[in-house]
Protein backbone atom coordinates (compact mmCIF):
# COMPACT_ATOMS: atom_id res chain seq x y z
CA UNK A 1 0.00 0.00 0.00
CA UNK A 2 3.05 2.35 1.26
CA UNK A 3 4.39 1.61 -2.47
CA UNK A 4 1.18 2.63 -4.15
CA UNK A 5 0.66 5.67 -2.76
CA UNK A 6 4.55 6.92 -3.28
CA UNK A 7 3.40 5.72 -6.88
CA UNK A 8 0.47 7.98 -7.09
CA UNK A 9 2.24 10.69 -5.64
CA UNK A 10 5.11 10.63 -7.84
CA UNK A 11 2.96 10.62 -11.16
CA UNK A 12 1.07 13.48 -9.45
CA UNK A 13 3.83 15.52 -8.98
CA UNK A 14 5.52 14.92 -12.56
CA UNK A 15 2.00 15.79 -14.08
CA UNK A 16 1.60 19.65 -11.81
CA UNK A 17 5.41 20.24 -13.21
CA UNK A 18 4.78 19.53 -16.70
CA UNK A 19 3.89 22.78 -18.84
CA UNK A 20 0.35 23.72 -18.54
CA UNK A 21 -1.15 25.41 -22.24
CA UNK A 22 -1.66 28.92 -21.47
CA UNK A 23 -5.17 30.08 -22.32
CA UNK A 24 -5.63 32.91 -23.93
CA UNK A 25 -7.44 35.83 -22.37
CA UNK A 26 -9.71 38.67 -24.51
CA UNK A 27 -7.97 42.27 -24.02
CA UNK A 28 -7.70 45.69 -25.26
CA UNK A 29 -6.71 48.91 -24.29
CA UNK A 30 -7.38 52.07 -24.96
CA UNK A 31 -4.38 55.08 -26.14
CA UNK A 32 -4.14 58.45 -26.68
CA UNK A 33 -1.19 60.59 -28.30
CA UNK A 34 -0.79 64.20 -27.94
CA UNK A 35 1.78 66.53 -30.51
CA UNK A 36 2.43 70.44 -29.10
CA UNK A 37 4.92 72.57 -29.66
CA UNK A 38 6.41 76.22 -29.17
CA UNK A 39 8.07 77.98 -31.75
CA UNK A 40 9.75 81.19 -32.74
CA UNK A 41 11.19 82.01 -36.27
CA UNK A 42 14.99 83.92 -36.13
CA UNK A 43 15.04 83.90 -39.55
CA UNK A 44 13.95 84.92 -43.14
CA UNK A 45 10.38 85.04 -43.68
CA UNK A 46 9.73 83.79 -40.02
CA UNK A 47 11.19 86.17 -37.90
CA UNK A 48 7.95 87.56 -36.90
CA UNK A 49 6.63 84.38 -36.10
CA UNK A 50 5.77 82.61 -32.81
CA UNK A 51 3.47 80.56 -31.43
CA UNK A 52 2.02 77.75 -28.71
CA UNK A 53 0.63 75.41 -30.75
CA UNK A 54 -1.23 71.77 -30.33
CA UNK A 55 -0.38 70.22 -33.51
CA UNK A 56 -2.69 66.68 -33.06
CA UNK A 57 -4.12 64.34 -30.76
CA UNK A 58 -4.82 60.57 -31.38
CA UNK A 59 -7.67 58.76 -29.28
CA UNK A 60 -7.93 55.33 -30.47
CA UNK A 61 -9.01 51.77 -28.58
CA UNK A 62 -7.24 48.40 -29.68
CA UNK A 63 -8.35 44.85 -28.84
CA UNK A 64 -7.39 41.01 -29.42
CA UNK A 65 -10.18 39.02 -30.16
CA UNK A 66 -7.66 35.75 -29.80
CA UNK A 67 -4.16 34.86 -31.08
CA UNK A 68 -4.89 35.22 -34.50
CA UNK A 69 -7.22 38.17 -34.16
CA UNK A 70 -6.66 42.03 -33.76
CA UNK A 71 -8.81 44.63 -34.11
CA UNK A 72 -7.78 49.10 -33.83
CA UNK A 73 -9.33 52.11 -34.13
CA UNK A 74 -7.53 55.27 -33.89
CA UNK A 75 -9.16 58.78 -34.51
CA UNK A 76 -7.07 61.76 -35.82
CA UNK A 77 -7.94 64.89 -34.13
CA UNK A 78 -6.17 68.34 -36.02
CA UNK A 79 -6.05 70.52 -38.63
CA UNK A 80 -6.04 69.59 -42.50
CA UNK A 81 -2.98 70.24 -44.40
CA UNK A 82 -5.23 72.52 -46.62
CA UNK A 83 -6.47 74.76 -44.43
CA UNK A 84 -5.41 78.70 -44.43
CA UNK A 85 -3.13 79.69 -41.72
CA UNK A 86 -6.03 81.75 -40.21
CA UNK A 87 -8.45 78.78 -40.21
CA UNK A 88 -5.68 76.44 -38.57
CA UNK A 89 -7.36 77.04 -35.14
CA UNK A 90 -10.06 74.60 -36.39
CA UNK A 91 -9.85 71.22 -35.40
CA UNK A 92 -10.84 67.90 -37.73
CA UNK A 93 -11.44 64.48 -36.29
CA UNK A 94 -10.35 61.44 -39.13
CA UNK A 95 -10.33 57.90 -38.76
CA UNK A 96 -6.54 57.38 -38.83
CA UNK A 97 -7.12 53.92 -38.30
CA UNK A 98 -9.96 51.63 -38.42
CA UNK A 99 -8.85 47.48 -39.79
CA UNK A 100 -9.17 43.87 -38.47
CA UNK A 101 -5.69 42.50 -38.81
CA UNK A 102 -5.36 38.63 -39.24
CA UNK A 103 -2.25 36.49 -38.43
CA UNK A 104 -1.16 32.70 -38.96
CA UNK A 105 1.98 31.81 -38.25
CA UNK A 106 4.16 33.83 -40.76
CA UNK A 107 1.22 35.43 -43.10
CA UNK A 108 -0.43 38.68 -41.73
CA UNK A 109 -3.60 40.03 -43.35
CA UNK A 110 -5.09 43.28 -42.39
CA UNK A 111 -8.04 45.02 -44.01
CA UNK A 112 -9.63 48.45 -43.35
CA UNK A 113 -8.22 51.58 -42.63
CA UNK A 114 -4.62 50.50 -42.45
CA UNK A 115 -1.62 52.33 -41.90
CA UNK A 116 0.87 51.62 -44.33
CA UNK A 117 4.18 49.51 -44.10
CA UNK A 118 5.43 51.94 -46.31
CA UNK A 119 6.69 54.63 -43.91
CA UNK A 120 6.35 52.10 -40.77
CA UNK A 121 10.02 51.40 -40.65
CA UNK A 122 11.09 54.77 -41.40
CA UNK A 123 9.54 56.21 -38.61
CA UNK A 124 10.40 53.88 -36.50
CA UNK A 125 14.27 54.87 -37.11
CA UNK A 126 13.42 57.94 -37.27
CA UNK A 127 11.83 58.28 -34.04
CA UNK A 128 10.27 62.01 -33.94
CA UNK A 129 7.00 61.91 -35.95
CA UNK A 130 6.01 64.58 -33.04
CA UNK A 131 8.17 67.19 -34.96
CA UNK A 132 8.68 65.89 -38.17
CA UNK A 133 7.06 63.62 -40.46
CA UNK A 134 9.45 60.94 -42.15
CA UNK A 135 10.25 61.56 -45.81
CA UNK A 136 7.66 60.55 -48.31
CA UNK A 137 4.90 61.50 -46.03
CA UNK A 138 6.14 65.14 -45.66
CA UNK A 139 6.42 66.17 -49.04
CA UNK A 140 3.22 64.44 -49.99
CA UNK A 141 4.78 61.96 -51.96
CA UNK A 142 2.36 59.33 -50.06
CA UNK A 143 0.03 58.58 -47.07
CA UNK A 144 0.45 56.78 -43.50
CA UNK A 145 -2.46 55.18 -44.24
CA UNK A 146 -4.88 54.46 -46.89
CA UNK A 147 -8.63 52.46 -47.25
CA UNK A 148 -7.10 48.64 -48.11
CA UNK A 149 -5.95 45.51 -47.64
CA UNK A 150 -2.33 44.82 -47.01
CA UNK A 151 -0.73 41.16 -47.17
CA UNK A 152 2.67 41.09 -45.30
CA UNK A 153 4.29 37.51 -45.17
CA UNK A 154 7.71 37.05 -43.42
CA UNK A 155 10.17 34.05 -45.13
CA UNK A 156 12.53 34.57 -42.03
CA UNK A 157 13.71 37.15 -39.41
CA UNK A 158 16.29 38.64 -42.09
CA UNK A 159 13.57 39.28 -44.84
CA UNK A 160 9.44 39.77 -45.49
CA UNK A 161 7.53 41.21 -48.40
CA UNK A 162 4.06 43.16 -48.13
CA UNK A 163 1.34 43.81 -51.27
CA UNK A 164 -0.93 46.34 -50.76
CA UNK A 165 -4.52 47.46 -53.12
CA UNK A 166 -5.62 50.75 -51.46
CA UNK A 167 -7.76 53.57 -52.48
CA UNK A 168 -4.26 55.93 -53.29
CA UNK A 169 -5.71 58.99 -51.66
CA UNK A 170 -4.70 58.90 -47.83
CA UNK A 171 -6.84 58.65 -44.70
CA UNK A 172 -8.37 62.13 -45.10
CA UNK A 173 -10.14 61.73 -48.53
CA UNK A 174 -12.66 59.46 -49.45
CA UNK A 175 -12.44 57.95 -53.24
CA UNK A 176 -15.36 56.51 -55.25
CA UNK A 177 -13.63 55.76 -58.78
CA UNK A 178 -12.24 52.48 -59.58
CA UNK A 179 -8.55 53.84 -59.55
CA UNK A 180 -6.21 52.00 -56.88
CA UNK A 181 -2.58 51.69 -55.87
CA UNK A 182 -0.77 48.82 -55.97
CA UNK A 183 2.55 48.68 -53.65
CA UNK A 184 4.83 45.32 -53.24
CA UNK A 185 7.62 46.12 -50.41
CA UNK A 186 10.17 44.06 -48.63
CA UNK A 187 12.35 45.16 -45.53
CA UNK A 188 15.69 43.16 -45.47
CA UNK A 189 17.84 42.91 -42.38
CA UNK A 190 21.53 41.82 -43.21
CA UNK A 191 23.97 42.26 -43.14
CA UNK A 192 24.75 42.77 -39.64
CA UNK A 193 23.39 46.19 -38.12
CA UNK A 194 21.80 47.35 -41.32
CA UNK A 195 17.83 47.41 -42.03
CA UNK A 196 16.86 48.59 -45.60
CA UNK A 197 13.56 48.52 -47.52
CA UNK A 198 12.72 48.77 -51.30
CA UNK A 199 8.94 49.54 -52.46
CA UNK A 200 7.21 49.97 -55.81
CA UNK A 201 3.96 51.46 -56.35
CA UNK A 202 1.87 52.50 -59.30
CA UNK A 203 -1.60 54.41 -59.26
CA UNK A 204 -3.02 54.25 -63.18
CA UNK A 205 -5.47 56.26 -64.63
CA UNK A 206 -5.04 57.69 -68.32
CA UNK A 207 -1.45 57.68 -68.00
CA UNK A 208 0.48 55.73 -64.77
CA UNK A 209 1.53 57.73 -61.48
CA UNK A 210 4.37 55.95 -60.09
CA UNK A 211 6.99 55.95 -56.78
CA UNK A 212 9.73 54.35 -55.81
CA UNK A 213 11.20 54.11 -52.67
CA UNK A 214 14.38 53.20 -51.09
CA UNK A 215 15.57 52.87 -47.67
CA UNK A 216 18.69 52.00 -45.40
CA UNK A 217 19.90 52.23 -41.57
CA UNK A 218 22.79 51.32 -40.01
CA UNK A 219 22.89 50.71 -36.18
CA UNK A 220 26.12 50.73 -33.68
CA UNK A 221 25.34 48.68 -30.71
CA UNK A 222 22.28 51.07 -30.40
CA UNK A 223 24.89 54.00 -29.46
CA UNK A 224 24.39 55.94 -32.75
CA UNK A 225 22.17 55.61 -35.96
CA UNK A 226 22.56 56.82 -39.51
CA UNK A 227 19.87 56.47 -42.75
CA UNK A 228 19.01 57.46 -45.60
CA UNK A 229 16.25 57.57 -47.64
CA UNK A 230 15.36 58.45 -51.37
CA UNK A 231 12.32 58.86 -53.20
CA UNK A 232 11.64 59.03 -56.94
CA UNK A 233 8.17 59.79 -58.12
CA UNK A 234 7.00 60.22 -61.99
CA UNK A 235 4.28 61.19 -63.58
CA UNK A 236 3.02 63.30 -60.42
CA UNK A 237 -0.49 63.89 -60.80
CA UNK A 238 -1.11 61.46 -63.48
CA UNK A 239 0.91 64.37 -65.28
CA UNK A 240 3.52 63.20 -68.15
CA UNK A 241 6.99 63.79 -67.39
CA UNK A 242 6.08 65.60 -63.93
CA UNK A 243 8.80 64.51 -61.68
CA UNK A 244 9.74 64.84 -57.96
CA UNK A 245 13.23 63.84 -56.92
CA UNK A 246 13.44 63.60 -52.97
CA UNK A 247 16.11 62.61 -50.34
CA UNK A 248 16.87 62.64 -46.65
CA UNK A 249 19.61 61.50 -44.84
CA UNK A 250 19.23 61.56 -40.71
CA UNK A 251 21.35 60.74 -37.42
CA UNK A 252 20.78 60.26 -33.96
CA UNK A 253 23.37 59.86 -30.73
CA UNK A 254 22.98 58.60 -27.81
CA UNK A 255 24.52 60.48 -24.90
CA UNK A 256 22.23 58.53 -22.39
CA UNK A 257 19.35 57.12 -21.47
CA UNK A 258 17.37 60.53 -21.14
CA UNK A 259 19.42 62.62 -23.75
CA UNK A 260 19.58 62.22 -27.53
CA UNK A 261 21.38 64.06 -30.29
CA UNK A 262 19.69 64.20 -33.81
CA UNK A 263 20.04 65.99 -36.99
CA UNK A 264 18.46 65.48 -40.47
CA UNK A 265 19.03 66.81 -43.78
CA UNK A 266 16.38 66.99 -46.53
CA UNK A 267 16.35 67.55 -50.34
CA UNK A 268 13.39 67.59 -52.97
CA UNK A 269 13.45 68.84 -56.27
CA UNK A 270 11.85 68.60 -59.64
CA UNK A 271 12.65 67.94 -63.47
CA UNK A 272 12.71 71.04 -66.09
CA UNK A 273 9.98 70.02 -68.68
CA UNK A 274 11.28 70.46 -72.44
CA UNK A 275 10.82 73.64 -73.78
CA UNK A 276 10.96 75.33 -70.38
CA UNK A 277 13.85 77.09 -68.02
CA UNK A 278 12.83 76.30 -64.56
CA UNK A 279 12.06 73.57 -62.92
CA UNK A 280 7.77 72.44 -62.79
CA UNK A 281 7.75 72.28 -59.02
CA UNK A 282 10.04 74.88 -58.25
CA UNK A 283 7.73 76.46 -55.58
CA UNK A 284 7.64 73.49 -53.48
CA UNK A 285 11.09 72.27 -54.55
CA UNK A 286 13.88 73.07 -51.34
CA UNK A 287 16.19 71.66 -48.48
CA UNK A 288 15.11 71.36 -44.94
CA UNK A 289 17.72 71.05 -41.92
CA UNK A 290 16.45 70.32 -38.61
CA UNK A 291 18.87 69.19 -35.34
CA UNK A 292 18.28 69.70 -31.93
CA UNK A 293 18.54 67.41 -28.49
CA UNK A 294 15.90 65.32 -27.03
CA UNK A 295 15.20 64.45 -23.46
CA UNK A 296 12.29 61.82 -22.22
CA UNK A 297 12.17 62.34 -18.90
CA UNK A 298 9.98 59.48 -18.05
CA UNK A 299 8.83 56.44 -20.95
CA UNK A 300 6.13 58.18 -22.38
CA UNK A 301 7.10 61.72 -22.54
CA UNK A 302 9.42 63.29 -25.20
CA UNK A 303 10.64 66.68 -25.82
CA UNK A 304 12.91 68.12 -27.64
CA UNK A 305 14.60 71.70 -28.40
CA UNK A 306 15.66 71.59 -31.62
CA UNK A 307 16.14 74.14 -34.97
CA UNK A 308 14.72 74.04 -38.16
CA UNK A 309 15.52 75.87 -41.19
CA UNK A 310 13.53 75.53 -44.87
CA UNK A 311 15.60 77.20 -48.31
CA UNK A 312 13.62 77.53 -50.89
CA UNK A 313 15.22 77.42 -54.59
CA UNK A 314 12.77 79.73 -55.95
CA UNK A 315 14.60 83.19 -56.14
CA UNK A 316 11.90 84.86 -55.21
CA UNK A 317 10.99 82.98 -52.21
CA UNK A 318 12.44 83.44 -48.87
CA UNK A 319 13.09 80.70 -46.63
CA UNK A 320 13.08 80.90 -42.75
CA UNK A 321 15.00 79.47 -39.73
CA UNK A 322 12.57 78.29 -36.41
CA UNK A 323 13.68 77.81 -32.80
CA UNK A 324 11.10 74.71 -31.55
CA UNK A 325 10.14 73.29 -28.70
CA UNK A 326 8.31 70.23 -29.30
CA UNK A 327 6.32 67.53 -27.16
CA UNK A 328 5.02 63.75 -27.44
CA UNK A 329 3.03 62.52 -24.43
CA UNK A 330 1.59 59.12 -24.42
CA UNK A 331 -1.09 58.00 -22.32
Amino acid sequence: MKTKFIIVLFLFTTIQALPQEETFEPSGKPFVTIYANFHRGITGSATDEAAFELVRGYLGYEYSFSPEWYAKINVDVGSPDDLSPVSKIRRYAYFKNAYLRYTQQKLEIEFGLIGLKQFKLQESVWERRYLMKTLADEYRLGSSADLGVNFHYAFSEKIDVDFTIMNGEGYSSLQMDDVFKYSLGSTFRFPRNFTSRIVYDIMRSEISETTLLLFSSYDFRSKWNIAGEFVIRQNEGWMANHDIYAFSVFGKYNLNERYQLFARFDKIKSNILEGETLPWHLANDGTALVAGIQFRPIKKITMALNYHDWYPWAANMEGGGFIFFDLEVKI
